[in-house]
């Protein structure tokens, strides 16, 4: 008996860990702010921070959410100051959603609106996809599964593109800002296009480990303006409730597009990608030389070069096979390696008089959600730091 309890045990092969605990440090004073839309919860000295963000998705809700469905199911959000992350999510198992409040240091990447609000209006997009794809199948998973369940089957049903380039679409669409408005944004997918690269809807939807491809973002924003152009501001409303219904089982996303827009699935997208170009071909390109070679099937990226009284210049190189990395470049185009960068959460440094400055991450040793950033200040003569 003992020995058939052994092997039972090893099979079993569980592994037992300690609970993970200690989030945000016990000295924070939370306080909530509770409406019938959201329950925001946050530092005492987020008061103002918080009644901005409870007005926002309480206007949403009440008369912004008609394009995806009129749902309601009311949410957790936590407002988080105590890292160095400026990012957001919401997600299920549990229903939830947390506002990391450390601002964005570049506005031509994100935009200029005040950040607690620009999260405001992307992320409860969110909350309005998952209260309204809560249906068919995918509801049925969750009553079987769980939260996790129903997380998993929305996910199988409808890309990620269309999760965030909805929410894109909302925050350009409902503000004076918005990455809609930035050129930034697009100028991925305007570079293929004059290099007349062009890849099928799987490399763009997957991305590749060879190629530069613009993740994501871009592609959904894309893809629900255009949508929304030419079928109507409901398009996307009745293909998300059929494919988060899962009508038909198979490829539900592919056959609801067909199904509301008349033309096969790749066709809807190269006619998105078609409606794009010919604005992009309006645009005049600026002529540039390459400084550096090309990397065959290898995407690298030299960053906010500096060049010092030698003319060379000074970058930060990434690619794919490598990790970041300071660089000098000799007007010959010869490359020399000055120093690995720390870890950090943007890639910015500054450069004068032969010193490199910028800063790197650093977690606290105690509370998973405090962290710093170090400033690092490095002689590329002597290699010290």
């Amino acid at each position: 008996m003992k020995t058939c309890f052994s092997i039972f045990l090893l099979a079993l092969n569980i592994n037992v860990f300690a609970q993970q605990f200690g989030g945000n440090p016990t000295s924070i004073q939370w306080k909530q702010i509770s409406t019938d839309t959201a329950r925001i919860i946050f530092p005492e000295e987020l008061g103002d921070v918080a009644k901005r963000v409870a007005s926002i998705v309480h206007d949403l809700q009440k008369n912004h959410a008609a394009s995806l469905g009129s749902r309601l199911k009311k949410i957790n959000i936590v407002l988080q100051n105590q890292t160095t992350v400026s990012n957001a999510y919401v997600g299920l198992g549990p229903f939830r959603s947390e506002f990391y409040l450390f601002a964005p240091q570049n506005s031509f990447d994100l935009g200029a609106l005040p950040w607690a609000e620009n999260l405001s209006i992307h992320e409860y997009r969110h909350v309005e996809q998952y209260n309204n794809f809560n249906v068919g199948l995918s509801k049925v998973a969750g009553i079987l599964f769980g939260e996790q369940g129903r997380a998993l089957a929305n996910a199988a049903a409808v890309p990620d593109w269309f999760f965030e380039g909805d929410a894109v679409f909302n925050e350009t669409s409902l503000s004076q800002q918005g990455r809609g408005r930035l050129p930034d944004f697009f100028n991925g997918y305007i570079s293929l296009f004059r290099q007349q690269k062009k890849y099928s809807y799987m490399k763009l939807r997957n991305g590749s480990l060879k190629h530069y491809v613009p993740n994501h973002y871009p592609l959904g924003y894309m893809l629900v303006g255009y949508g929304r152009e030419k079928y109507g501001a409901d398009f996307w409303m009745k293909i998300t409730q059929d494919a988060a219904r899962f009508k038909p089982i198979v490829y539900p996303w592919q056959n609801a597009v067909k199904k509301y827009s008349g033309v096969p699935f790749d066709r809807f997208v190269n006619d998105a990608f078609a409606y794009y170009q010919i604005q992009w071909r309006q645009a005049k390109a600026t002529p540039f030389t390459y400084k550096t070679s090309i990397h065959k099937n290898n995407v690298t990226d030299y960053q906010y070069p500096y060049t010092d009284s030698n003319g060379n210049v000074i970058a930060l190189k990434t690619s794919y096979r490598d990790i970041p990395a300071l660089y000098i470049i000799s007007p010959q185009g010869n490359e020399e390696k000055i120093a690995t960068r720390d870890i950090a959460n943007d890639s910015y440094f500054s450069y004068n008089n032969r010193l490199i400055v910028y800063s790197s991450y650093r977690a606290d040793h105690r509370w998973g959600y405090r962290e710093y950033s170090a400033i690092k200040l490095l002689n590329i003569e002597t290699g010290k730091v």
